[in-house]
């Protein structure tokens, strides 16, 4: 079965669609990151490695969840071995 646009119902991400979103949205937004991250090496197999980023996002209007402004922290610690 298709939709009256021909696409298979429930198709929401077709290219059909993806080509009108300017029409009927003028939705903006802004996104900077910035990671650092570095690698200890134990030994010549032994290693750990860290990374820490931070995200900010700015959105120019609320969209369906409302306001999506905000910042994002996350870092990880990798522990590894080579043979």
């Amino acid at each position: 079965m298709t939709s009256l646009s021909g696409s298979p119902l429930g198709a929401y991400d077709t290219w059909e669609q993806n080509n009108e979103i300017d029409s009927y949205s003028d939705l903006t937004y802004d996104q900077y990151q910035i990671t650092v991250g570095g690698e200890y090496r134990f030994t010549d197999a032994l290693y750990t490695t860290a990374t820490f980023t931070y995200d900010v996002f700015n959105s120019d209007e609320e969209y369906v969840y409302g306001d999506e402004d905000g910042k994002a922290y996350y870092s990880y610690v990798g522990l590894g071995y080579r043979f």
